[in-house]
């Protein structure tokens, strides 16, 4: 099981997600130690799954990345990130 959970909320209308899905994908690209680490998975917004969750984290606007580790914490970010600042986050909610 993973120790953290990226979640990436995204509209197909949005002009900025697919920075943020980007920032994921390179991310986890340029960082394979977190490969067993990291699950991630794109939520659109406009779909029920994406709707549900959004609501159930208060995501207010795309794009949103939620973060949550295996004890429940999170930590999220609105907008796409830069890597410095994702990769440092990342680390945090792993400690």
């Amino acid at each position: 099981m993973a120790e953290l959970t990226i979640e990436v909320f995204t509209s197909s209308t949005c002009p900025h997600c697919p920075a943020a899905v980007f920032a994921t994908e390179k991310l986890l690209e340029e960082h394979p130690e977190l490969a067993d680490k990291v699950a991630w998975k794109e939520l659109n917004t406009q779909t029920p799954e994406g709707t549900s969750k959004a609501r159930a984290y208060g995501v207010r606007g795309v794009p949103t990345i939620v973060i949550t580790n295996s004890r429940g914490e999170r930590g999220a970010f609105v907008g796409a990130p830069t890597s410095k600042t994702y990769l440092n986050m990342i680390k945090e909610m792993m400690k």
